[in-house]
């Protein structure tokens, strides 16, 4: 049995705030499940329940969204496990986003948009996230020199040539990993109390080449 297949069974036992749930996508052929299957689930609750609870693991990226009445819950977890799930009637409860969770949640799922020969998508989620980290390059810049003008370029100016590197190669998973790292880098050069966490995409793709 396949880990969406063993989430779904989690999920189903989760406990009484949940009250039905309906698996769509390739969890219900296994034969279409590959390395880069999420399991895509849509829940019924009755009460409040909590990400980690519901799925057994630590949210580590998500991006979450309301629209009338239906919460959709696009998560990855620390292990690598991905989940894509729509709640009614209560809702996912999910800890405080970490300052770089767009980032990671971006760069995962670029990985799997990689990892399937979906490059133009991979590439636009990662360029987002290498754009993100010039950004903070140049608050870096305006901050040091005390002006957002700078008409000979900046101290900050090596990071465009360290952006080109982690581009270079050929669409692939490792190209958001390489992505990841530059992002971190430009992050903590702005923000000193910044602590990288990388597990999710780590474990991600780790996952995916046990297969």
């Amino acid at each position: 049995m396949q880990w969406q297949q063993v989430l779904l069974e989690r999920v189903r036992l989760a406990g009484p705030a949940v009250r039905a749930v309906q698996p769509y996508g390739s969890v219900l052929t296994p034969a279409d499940l590959d390395r880069w299957s999420d399991l895509d689930v849509e829940l019924e609750l009755v009460a409040d329940v909590d990400a980690s609870v519901l799925f057994g693991g630590e949210p580590w990226a998500w991006q979450d969204t309301v629209d009338e009445g239906v919460q959709r819950v696009r998560l990855v977890l620390r292990d690598g496990r991905r989940v894509d799930a729509a709640a009614r009637g209560a809702s996912i409860l999910l800890p405080t986003p970490a300052a770089d969770n767009s980032a990671r949640f971006d760069l995962a799922l670029a990985a799997t948009r990689f990892g399937r020969g979906a490059d133009v998508i991979g590439l636009h989620l990662t360029l987002g996230v290498v754009r993100d980290a010039l950004v903070q390059r140049m608050l870096v810049a305006d901050r040091r020199e005390g002006t957002a003008h700078h008409r000979f370029g900046s101290g900050s100016d090596g990071a465009a040539a360290s952006a080109l590197a982690a581009l270079a190669g050929e669409p692939s998973p490792a190209l958001a990993m390489r992505v990841a790292s530059f992002s971190a880098e430009s992050r903590a050069a702005a923000d000193h109390d910044y602590r990288p966490d990388w597990s999710g995409l780590t474990a991600l793709l780790a996952m995916s080449a046990e297969h």
